[in-house]
């Protein structure tokens, strides 16, 4: 006869399994889903001159915003990415690998703070929709330039004030 110690031991033993069965294809597509870091400033430098132009900065989050459309993921943040003109903090037309380093992890750090504030959950703001690609893709090119996104930041701060 069993005890009752073993008994238990085994219905626990078979619930941790069914339990590691069931979450096995979760945790398998977690792990394939690519994370996007923040991008460096070799990344953006696309001619290596040490310097950012406003057209790489540009090219570079057009870049980034198809192809991470094309994997279908969200583009959390995209609505709070600064203008170039707020990153150049030396209004020499350019950005030095000082600037873009400070603004991106300023950026990084409001995002987290956001984020945590909201409970880990992140929300565009009370009773606002968040905005598609095509809500910004205004000449439907497939990339969004750095006038279209000036509009929309400008139509978006109109209606929440």
């Amino acid at each position: 006869m069993k005890s009752p110690d073993q008994a238990a031991f085994k219905a626990i033993l078979i619930v941790v399994m069914i339990f590691a069965l069931v979450m096995l294809p979760f945790v398998a597509k977690a792990e394939s889903e690519p994370r996007h870091a923040p991008p460096s400033f070799a990344e953006v430098d696309k001619d290596g001159d040490g310097f950012i132009s406003e057209e790489e900065l540009a090219a570079f989050r057009a870049a980034r915003m198809a192809a991470m459309a094309e994997e279908g993921r969200k583009m959390k943040g995209a609505a709070f990415a600064p203008p170039f003109t707020d990153i150049d903090s030396n209004g020499d037309g350019r950005l030095d690998e000082a600037e873009f380093t400070a603004r991106r992890d300023a950026h990084m750090k409001k995002m987290r703070e956001m984020h945590q504030a909201q409970g880990g959950g992140m929300q565009y703001g009370k009773g606002m929709k968040m905005p598609t690609f095509g809500d910004l893709d205004l000449d439907s090119d497939g990339c969004i330039n750095p006038e279209e996104f000036a509009k929309h930041q400008a139509e978006r701060h109109g209606q929440s004030e």
